[in-house]
């Protein structure tokens, strides 16, 4: 059992004695409340919870069970004589049969039951969906007399939506600036903005900027590209926008800027352990660079797996190592192109910095994460998800990517037209797409979608919204 009572003043006030007074004509009545009346711990039992999952079979399945919730922790307010628990309980928790474990000064307590005051067991079966009024009784030598103490509310809080079911939003009138489409696109998240480089059915790259926080987005600002540059290297780097045009580096602030010294680069990975690790297709080489744009020496390269280029579309992810946060791992994936039916599965390969070697997945695996149309990989919640063009599952890896199955739970797509809300696929129509988690800590985390005018479509966790 767990308990926590606000500190401020309680003993003074305790050993005081309580007034309420009425006023009838030049009546007086004086009602005292005797000071040996308080709950000193509250918790609650084992309460039935109802799950939904999915059957081996692959079929929708509901069951309920029985969970021990007396660990949750409730907080005593004995200045204004509340009582609830702060952490409210999973949403599908059924509180209107539970068991409460009451420690007072007295152990006689009443609780009110159908406008009535009732005294209260260990073995009552007690409605919780509304607040309940307990009293403790207590003995008064001068009244010698038993009288009821000043009454406690306590609130079983519940979560009204599940915490770990995404919620979605449709921003239907963002467009980018100039009414600008793009045929192929990537976004990026930085320093609370969002920056999505595109080109468009010309061939012209440009890069449409908004600001988003807090799950708001504002309007797309536009800022022309030099020429010759690959849309998909765009990657945040030291709080700053990096891309490669005409196989240099630049930086995309107040101004583009080229930085550093590299050459020959043509796409852009990862940020790996301060070091952002660049291609170099002309010769299958992936390199490292440092914070001033400069290449690092050749103990930081590694050659690609042979047969492989990184030159398009792909999505990367990097992370320490679970076992040693001195060593870092990459992973990369793009789709499989395949030349047989047999080739269903995405194509992933992964790097670490210790080892400088490139390993491509064996794939076609059961559990090799599926080939779809223009996947992504994103990490969110610290779990590593990815999706295709047509949105009908998230896949996930708690292993960096080497195995995945499908998410049945709370992280799924919309299937149908519900709550102001369609199915992706509805908003992406025939049009490119991007994704990007904006990672903003109390200030919420949030999955961004990107359509092709510059529509977007965002989902959040519930227990991730904005929390200041």
């Amino acid at each position: 059992m767990k308990l926590r009572i606000l500190p401020a003043l309680v003993a003074g006030i305790m050993t005081a004695t309580f007034f309420l007074s009425s006023c009838l004509g030049n009546d007086y009545e004086e009602i005292e409340y005797p000071s040996t009346s308080s709950i000193t711990s509250f918790s609650i039992g084992t309460l039935h919870q109802t799950f939904y999952v999915e059957s081996s079979k692959g079929e929708d399945s509901v069951y309920t069970d029985t969970i021990s919730y007396a660990d949750v922790v409730f907080t005593i307010d004995q200045i204004n004589r509340k009582i609830y628990n702060k952490d409210s309980l999973p949403k599908d928790v059924d509180v209107t049969k539970a068991l409460a474990s009451i420690a007072a000064d007295y152990p006689v307590v009443y609780y009110e039951k159908n406008g009535k005051d009732t005294i209260w067991t260990e073995t009552d079966s007690i409605d919780f969906s509304k607040p309940v009024i307990f009293k403790v009784m207590t003995y008064s030598s001068v009244l010698n007399d038993f009288k009821a103490g000043y009454p406690y509310e306590v609130h079983v809080n519940v979560h009204k939506l599940n915490p770990d079911s995404l919620v979605w939003k449709h921003f239907g009138n963002k467009k980018f600036a100039n009414s600008t489409v793009f045929a192929k696109q990537k976004a990026v998240y930085a320093n609370e903005y969002i920056y999505v480089f595109g080109e468009t059915e010309d061939g012209k790259a440009k890069v449409n900027k908004a600001s988003v926080l807090r799950g708001g987005m504002a309007d797309w600002e536009e800022i022309d590209l030099p020429t010759g540059v690959n849309i998909y290297s765009a990657t945040a780097f030291n709080d700053e926008i990096c891309f490669v045009a005409n196989g240099e580096l630049y930086t995309l602030g107040s101004q583009v800027t080229k930085i550093g010294n590299a050459e020959g680069l043509t796409n852009l990975i990862s940020v790996n352990n301060g070091t952002l690790l660049a291609y170099k297709g002309n010769e299958n080489k992936v390199v490292a660079i440092d914070s001033e744009g400069n290449e690092l020496s050749e103990d930081y390269s590694s050659l690609f797996v042979d047969g492989y280029d990184l030159n398009g579309r792909l999505s990367a992810l990097s992370m320490p190592s679970s076992h040693n946060n001195d060593l870092w791992r990459t992973i990369v994936m793009t789709n499989n192109k395949g030349t047989s039916d047999a080739d269903s599965t995405a194509v992933v390969f992964s790097y670490i910095s210790g080892d400088r070697e490139w390993v491509k997945f064996q794939a076609n695996n059961p559990t090799t994460c599926p080939n779809m149309g223009n996947i992504s990989m994103i990490k969110y919640d610290g779990k590593v998800y990815a999706f295709g063009e047509n949105f009908d599952d998230f896949y996930s890896s708690k292993d960096n990517g080497l195995n995945w199955s499908k998410e049945t739970d709370y992280m799924v797509f919309p299937i149908e037209y519900k709550n102001g809300i369609d199915k992706l696929i509805t908003y992406r129509g025939n049009g490119s797409y991007s994704a990007v988690v904006e990672d903003n800590g109390n200030k919420g985390s949030f999955i961004w979608f990107i359509w092709e005018d510059g529509s977007a479509t965002r989902a959040v966790l519930n227990r991730l919204m904005p929390k200041e």
